[in-house]
């Protein structure tokens, strides 16, 4: 039988990352530090999925990946309002997670609308 554990939360408030792609301050972001998905015993941890869902607006999210030597894969990711959760599977090895809001232009300010994340793991 397959087991599934999950950890939740919200992402802050404030934009991460400019529209151009500059930093604006780390304070609005967050990082998870996460079991490796798919290492070793694969009947404790699994494979691993992120997962973002928002509400009132329509949020683009910068989401970077850890393996324990370098960031191997940062992008923006956007979560529709109307849209189910946008979920992915974490590839082999992702030690950490960096996630914060990107502003989509120069004139958004929807830097508040409720996004939140789930962590699961599936094995």
């Amino acid at each position: 039988m397959a087991q599934s554990q999950f950890q939740t939360g919200e992402i802050p408030h404030g934009f991460l990352i400019n529209e151009a792609g500059g930093l604006i301050h780390y304070k609005y972001g967050i990082v998870l530090a996460i079991p490796q998905p798919n290492q070793g015993n694969n009947a404790v941890w699994g494979d691993g999925y992120l997962s973002f869902g928002s509400d009132w607006a329509d949020v683009r999210l910068r989401v970077a990946l850890h393996n324990g030597t370098t960031w191997t894969v940062v992008k923006n990711w956007d979560i529709n309002a109307a849209a189910g959760r946008l979920a992915e599977k974490l590839p082999a090895g992702t030690q950490k997670v960096s996630i914060g809001r990107v502003k989509k232009s120069a004139t958004d300010v929807v830097d508040d609308a409720p996004v939140s994340w789930l962590l699961e793991y599936v094995s």
